[in-house]
Order: C-alpha cells, then structure tokens, then sequence
C-alpha cells in the first residue's frame, strides 16, 4: 500500500479507455503494468488499488468497490449496450424560438447573447 496521494491519476496515462458506462478504465485488470493503478478518474492520487475493483461492463456485469469498502457485483439482465438513444423531435416553438435568438446574436454582432436574463436579490 503507498501513502494516499502520492498515485498517479490513471486518466493521464496512454493506456487509459474511458468506459461510457461506469466512467472507469475498461482495461483495467487486462495488463500486468494494471496492478497498480486504481482504473478510476483520480485527479489527486488517493484511491487505493483494489484488483477486485474493475470495468466488466462489456460481459454486463458491474463491480463497483464503495467508500466503506464493500465489494459490490450486479449482473445486468439484458445488454446496456445494445441500445439506441433516441431524440425528441423540436416543436415549431422551440425551432422558431431558436430562430429569433440567432437573429438576434447576429444582428447584435454577440455570439453570447440571450434574452433571457436572471437577477439575484
């Protein structure tokens, strides 16, 4: 065990891939040079390395080590993966909202600029 914040943060180094689902290394664990580095995003180096702590998000199963130490392992019923994200159509307000805003940021020669303001008392 080394001193807590003297580790590297795992997310600079070339070896890191980021996993969409549980935000960790998805290689962590497939690499001996793996054994000591923690696999999460830690920008200050104080996450312990736990080799039961990894993604297997890809076999739908998620591990996740919490702060109190327990290990816990959930096996997904179906594939998260396998689906496809899907967007609402824009409603003619909204378009024709958007529309005026950009009139308006054009004709005022400011990319920033929005109508609608918010004050604080």
């Amino acid at each position: 065990m080394t001193i807590s914040g003297t580790y590297q943060n795992p997310a600079t180094k070339p070896c890191w891939a980021y996993c969409l689902s549980c935000s960790r290394c998805q290689d962590k664990g497939r690499y001996t040079k793996c054994n000591g580095c923690s696999g999460r995003y830690d920008p200050r180096g104080k996450i312990d390395v736990n080799n039961d702590d990894f993604c297997d998000c890809k076999n739908g199963i998620l591990r996740w080590k919490t702060k109190n130490g327990k290990l816990l392992i959930t096996k997904f019923n179906s594939n998260p993966f396998k689906g496809t994200v899907k967007y609402q159509k824009q409603s003619q307000d909204e378009a024709d909202w958007d529309s005026y805003v950009n009139d308006m940021r054009e004709k005022m020669d400011d990319p920033n600029f929005n109508p609608i303001t918010i004050y604080e008392d």
